[in-house]
């Protein structure tokens, strides 16, 4: 009788000569998946083996039946006589409600015949064991059956666990993986302490350990695997899994039991008066600690925005879980007031100064204090000295935000004078207008520019190049093989990797990401020049452009307001991006005090998580660290608050749209005027796209003309970055300006969110990029992989049918 069937031979159906160990192992190694090769022996080799003994025989005595040594033996053999893996697989073991997890035995590293069959007769005694039998009784009256699995060892760097769902909350859009070096036996039996990780939407939190085992691409190679095995097995797996030779072995897998929904306390805020439009570029809720630390300096800061335009009020509030946003309704004298006072600030120049100021001064200063905060190492404070540091930081955080605000609403005027002025003066429209300012330019662009200096120092070193391209060094063995690039690299990071990609603390900075960077220089290594080569073209363009207007200039006065208009803009045409730059260079401090304050916490045994700092809010935070409060409970309530906003996104509006009072027939000076009709310009970039027709694809704001066919790539966040590939028609929400290091390899855009003068409008502008923004459901209707035709100029992505 055969007593012994090869891994390749074994599927889900053979669960009752095989267990289902081994079953599932062969199913995954069928279907694809990376699975160490072996055997197994069945469960008639136990039952056959109880059969011919004598009644009181030992499990660990009994006979082995006949020919079942030598199929061993040949088996081992085929496998190339190396150390093996020798495990139990019960037949009712890794069912969904009944994972018998950690009842049967294992035994590593065992070598030859003579031991595996030794480790055989231990598997089916850990089958007897008093423990099982009596778990096994709460489901079945049957004796236990036990099959062992025989596969290969694999010398493994990093091995673990990953859950496809996370186990602790039930968050079903997370993934948690732990990791430890070497073996996961040592994690399993609680030898080793492991790093601990979740996952979502592709970006990567730690929440325990040092970070030594793996980094953050490892970490989303695993979450990948442990994803396709849920797919593959129709539902929520925990999978042991082993990294060996760079390549990631699946161990096991079995359904996640005792698997709990995650805790959702419903928010019930009181809405305000007034009309409240959810806030466009806040696309999840915020935590507890974003929301006690930014909500009032957002709403101290943002009337800002009509400085010089209205001169009205606004207001920020947070409505169950969301930012939303309102402009108040003023009275006729109000808006007339607001109006006069925004006229007269314009008439004495101070956007232009305003802009002056950050150039030469802000900016600098900024920058100085932003870099003395990323140098304070937080771990050597005290409690009080992190106290200090973190209250500074939300000091900063706020004057900064103060002068964002009023930067945008001069950097809306400095192009709202050129647009005027092109509109009277040439018939000029906004393409046009954008046209006549310049590219890529500010603090910002070396972000860009210093990747393609990477890719080229690395395209001039053949070795790394190749290893590179196929994917066989990372950052940490950069030095090993190019010592230029791994401190040109090093440096890249410091300067430009400690920022947020959005406007949300619990997503992490490109330096918590140094593979995807990596992965970015590597795209570029066939074109190192292209940035240069765009500016170049751009600049070519821009002259053509400038040369046109000028010629048609009637008179002196025309070309004098021309020109002063040209130099505004061009003055402010860094603004858009270098003050994102700083923004989110500063959220990258706010969310690595927040990393502090709960890994404190967490130390000192008041929260469960090194990640509960972003369930709390700062004061509650920091005087539960003096005070060595609990503050499990509060997590509990921040947690199960933010996992009901998630679940429940909000309408967009609250409350009815009212009309301000009209204004018509009152006076206004000749400045006032002049400030409402820089108002009506840019408002006219605001303009709500046309619905598509049928069979025609998605509609929205033609932002960057231009046509282009190509493959589209979804990108989500960070973690998905590595993904995009030379010529991708890029499809996202909202773009920031840390986008901009993905724009050499973008070959269109199309975004759900924006305006004409929105992030993403401009930089696919200032990279010639045809571009469609504001479709509303773009990154909902396309797919990975999907063949769009994106027109720039009409505002239309058309599906191509090949």
């Amino acid at each position: 009788m055969d007593y012994v069937l090869p891994l390749s031979d074994i599927a889900l159906d053979d669960v009752p000569e095989v267990g289902m160990k081994a079953a599932v192992l062969g199913d995954l190694r069928r279907g694809g998946f990376r699975v160490p090769d072996g055997f197994a022996v069945t469960t008639a080799a136990l039952h056959d083996a109880l059969g011919a003994a004598e009644p009181g025989t030992a499990v660990t005595e009994l006979p082995f039946p006949a020919g079942l040594p030598e199929q061993v033996a040949a088996a081992l053999e085929k496998l190339g006589d190396v150390p093996v893996a020798v495990r139990s697989s019960g037949v009712s073991e890794d069912l969904a409600g009944r994972s018998f997890a950690g009842m049967y035995e294992s035994y590593l590293n065992v070598f030859g015949a003579a031991d595996v069959l030794a480790a055989v007769r231990d598997c089916w005694a850990s089958g007897s064991s008093e423990r099982i039998t009596r778990y096994h009784q709460d489901f079945t009256d049957h004796p236990a059956r036990v099959a062992v699995l025989v596969q290969v060892m694999v010398p493994a760097t990093a091995a673990g666990v990953a859950f496809s769902v996370n186990p602790v909350t039930g968050q079903r859009d997370e993934i948690s993986v732990s990791a430890v070096t070497g073996l996961g036996d040592r994690l399993m039996s609680g030898e080793a302490t492991a790093d601990e990780w979740t996952v979502r939407s592709g970006a990567v939190t730690r929440i325990s350990g040092d970070g030594t085992v793996l980094d953050a691409s490892d970490v989303l190679r695993v979450a990948d695997v442990v994803a396709q095995v849920a797919e593959h097995a129709g539902g929520p797996q925990d999978m042991e899994w082993a990294i060996a030779d760079g390549e990631i072995n699946v161990l096991q897998a079995r359904p996640i039991t005792g698997l709990s929904a995650a805790e959702q306390i419903p928010v019930d805020d009181e809405v305000p008066e007034g009309f409240w439009v959810q806030a466009p570029n806040a696309n999840a809720p915020s935590v507890p600690m974003q929301q006690s630390v930014f909500l009032p300096v957002f709403d101290a800061s943002i009337s800002n925005i009509f400085r010089y335009t209205t001169g009205g009020r606004a207001a920020a509030r947070m409505i169950n879980g969301r930012v939303y946003l309102s402009t108040l309704v003023d009275s006729p004298d109000e808006q007339v007031r607001g109006l006069e006072q925004a006229g007269a600030r314009v008439a004495a120049g101070e956007p232009l100064a305003v802009i002056r100021r950050w150039n030469n001064e802000l900016k600098g200063s900024f920058g100085d204090r932003i870099r003395a905060f990323r140098s304070t190492d937080l771990r050597s404070l005290d409690d009080d000295g992190f106290d200090r540091y973190f209250r500074d930081l939300v000091a900063m955080f706020a004057e900064l935000h103060d002068v964002y605000f009023t930067l945008a609403c001069a950097g809306i005027v400095a192009m709202g004078e050129l647009g005027l002025a092109g509109q009277e003066l040439l018939g000029f429209g906004p393409d046009q207008t954008f046209a006549m300012v310049g590219g890529p330019d500010g603090d910002h662009v070396p972000a860009t520019t210093g990747l393609s200096d990477l890719a080229r120092i690395a395209a001039a070193n053949p070795e790394l190049r190749t290893r590179l391209a196929d994917g066989t060094v990372d950052e940490a063995r950069l030095a090993e093989v190019d010592g230029e690039f791994a401190d040109a690299f090093a440096r890249y990071v410091s300067a430009y990797g400690h920022r947020t990609i959005g406007f949300d603390i619990t997503e992490p900075t490109l330096a918590e990401y140094p593979g995807t960077l990596l992965n970015l220089v590597t795209a570029q290594l066939d074109r190192p020049d292209e940035v240069a080569k765009r500016k170049q073209d751009l600049a070519a363009a821009r002259e053509a452009v400038l040369a046109k207007a000028r010629a048609r200039l009637a008179g002196q006065a025309d070309r004098e307001r021309f020109e002063r208009a040209l130099g505004q803009a061009e003055e402010g045409s860094a603004l858009r991006d270098e003050k994102v730059f700083y923004a989110v260079s500063a959220w990258a401090l706010f969310r690595y005090a927040t990393q502090e304050i709960g890994r404190r916490l967490h130390a000192a045994g008041l929260v469960d998580r090194d990640d509960d700092g972003f369930y709390v809010g700062l004061d509650e935070g920091l005087a539960a660290l003096h005070e060595s409060t609990d503050l499990r409970e509060a997590v509990r309530l921040g947690r199960g608050r933010h996992n009901w906003a998630l679940a429940n996104p909000g309408p967009k509006f609250h409350g009815q749209y009212g009309m301000p009072p009209s204004i018509e027939g009152i006076t206004l000076s000749a400045a006032a005027q002049h400030v409402r009709a820089l108002s009506s310009w840019s408002m006219t970039l605001q303009a709500p796209p046309a619905a598509a027709k049928d069979g025609e694809g998605l509609a929205g704001l033609a932002a960057s003309a231009g046509r282009y066919t190509g493959p589209v790539r979804v990108i989500n966040g960070i973690g998905e970055f590595g993904k995009l590939r030379d010529g991708d028609v890029l499809v996202c929400k909202e773009t920031t300006a840390q986008w901009s290091i993905l724009f050499v390899m973008v070959g269109a855009l199309v975004t759900d969110q924006g305006s004409l003068l929105s992030h993403p409008a401009i930089i696919a502008r200032e990279y010639g990029v045809p571009a469609v923004v504001a479709t509303g459901t773009a990154t909902t209707e396309l797919h990975d992989g999907q063949l769009v035709t994106v027109d720039g100029s009409s505002g239309r992505v058309i599906p191509v049918t090949t």
